[in-house]
């Protein structure tokens, strides 16, 4: 109950980290709601027992308690194997997609880099060429650090859904029509950016210095999903196009086609997407990138000490290798799954107890009758069978229901879910499986003890 409060408090920021505040509160709460709880269920069976009278009770032993106490508790018990089988089955479905998600293609190789942000101030650097050469000079500095293999640096990293999207237009054709616009992602990179994250060229080449210059012609990089959707037959290279985000929106060419990233999280397909150089689309926000020959957190202090030997009044935040950044993308499900798992687990131990309960107080109850059937000459494993059945009806009966609330449910979890359908037939074969594997195993214990009583057993328990 905490868990699930304080998970029910933060759900925008488990899209990023698992990490949930703890609250008092909420402890409270589900103290006092667990206790009360434990004192509704543990009174209603001693009130129903003050208000019997002695005939009828005798009346119901007689008959080897198969009065509606049984039934009462067996069909909680089946409730309960219904709650496991829904918890399994989403915990399966949450299990798969991290699986999932952790094969995907990102478009870029994370091992080994470092990503880390800073932010000049305004007024002392404005949107002009000192704002260029403070990043362009920072990068070249971080490049020649012991252990960086390169460095560069973008306005926002991918997988974090806070790119820039607007208009465009391809020279030659004519207008978009009303409603129907040419839109793409727009970044902003500094030259050696995709060397740097591993991202391949398909085709042209990539910025360089000497584009990084305010008079420098306009250039531009896309990506392949933007080349697929608005030039699918078209050599692209060479195309002049002009993106919306300034008040002159010049033309500018595509002088290079690279990879495809995936946009926003690793669950999204890639967007298209057109890549400025720093000197044409400025911001005084970047995102450092740095390839490293050793662990990237090592060269966070030297890189930090670049960034202050060139301006000692600027921080350096959000300092965190880039196989992190990919990880927080499926962090939610990540989390989501942890904790369905846990519910599931512990919803199961609680059915295996309530079934073991149930026909451990069955064969008390049964002692004289298993006693007759043994002296008549049953065998051990005709009771065993027997007990055992009587535990499979309501186990079975249970999963059932479980199994069909589960598949009504499951659209629930649709947004979180990747590379597996709601409905997976193999996660719905196997939660019930596993909870009536678990089940049986429970029951055996009661009901082994039931084919060792011995008619004199059952007489001295009369």
């Amino acid at each position: 109950l905490a868990v699930s409060g304080l998970v029910s408090l933060a759900p925008k920021e488990l899209t990023r980290s698992v990490q949930v505040s703890f609250d008092v509160r909420i402890l409270i709460i589900a103290v006092a709601l667990a206790v009360l709880t434990s004192v509704i269920f543990g009174l209603a069976p001693a009130l129903i027992a003050s208000r019997g009278n002695v005939n009828r009770a005798l009346h119901e032993e007689s008959h080897q308690g198969t009065g509606g106490g049984n039934r009462l508790r067996s069909w909680l018990v089946a409730g309960e194997v219904a709650c496991s089988v829904i918890l399994l089955a989403g915990a399966g479905l949450l299990f798969r997609t991290v699986i999932g998600l952790q094969t995907v293609d990102s478009g870029l190789n994370p091992d080994k880099v470092l990503t880390f942000s800073v932010s000049l101030p305004g007024v002392r650097y404005g949107g002009g060429p000192k704002a260029v050469e403070f990043f362009s000079t920072a990068a070249e500095r971080l490049s020649h650090l012991p252990g960086v293999r390169s460095a560069s640096a973008i306005s926002y990293l991918p997988f974090n859904g806070l790119a820039a999207g607007t208009d465009f237009q391809i020279a030659g054709r004519p207008p978009a029509r009303p409603g129907e616009p040419l839109t793409t992602v727009v970044r902003t990179v500094l030259p050696g950016y995709f060397h740097t994250l591993g991202i391949p060229f398909e085709k042209g080449r990539d910025f360089t210095d000497a584009d990084n210059v305010i008079s420098s012609p306009y250039r531009f990089i896309v990506n392949e999903a933007f080349v697929k959707k608005y030039f699918p037959d078209e050599e692209p290279l060479g195309q002049q196009i002009s993106v919306a985000m300034d008040a002159q929106n010049p033309f500018g060419e595509i002088i290079g086609v690279v990879g495809d990233m995936k946009e926003g999280t690793l669950d999204q397909e890639p967007q298209p997407t057109a890549y400025y150089i720093h000197a044409h689309l400025r911001y005084g926000g970047m995102v450092f990138v740095m390839q490293t020959e050793q662990d990237p957190l090592s060269l966070a202090g030297p890189a930090r000490d670049v960034i202050q030997g060139l301006d000692r009044e600027l921080s350096v935040f959000d300092v965190h290798p880039m196989t992190t950044v990919v990880r927080q993308t499926f962090a939610r499900q990540q989390f989501s799954a942890v904790l369905l798992g846990g519910f599931s687990i512990a919803s199961l131990l609680l059915a295996a107890i309530g079934i073991y309960g149930v026909l451990a107080y069955s064969v008390t109850q049964r002692t004289r009758e298993i006693g007759v059937r043994v002296a008549l000459g049953a065998e051990p494993r005709s009771i065993i069978r027997l007990i055992v059945a009587s535990g499979a009806r309501m186990v079975i009966a249970g999963a059932l229901a479980g199994l069909a609330a589960a598949l009504l449910l499951s659209g629930l979890l649709k947004s979180l879910l990747y590379g597996v359908r709601p409905r997976d037939p193999l996660t719905f074969i196997a939660a019930p499986a596993i909870l009536v594997t678990v089940a049986l195993l429970a029951a055996y214990a009661p009901a082994r003890r039931a084919s060792r009583v011995s008619p004199m057993e059952a007489l001295r328990a009369e």
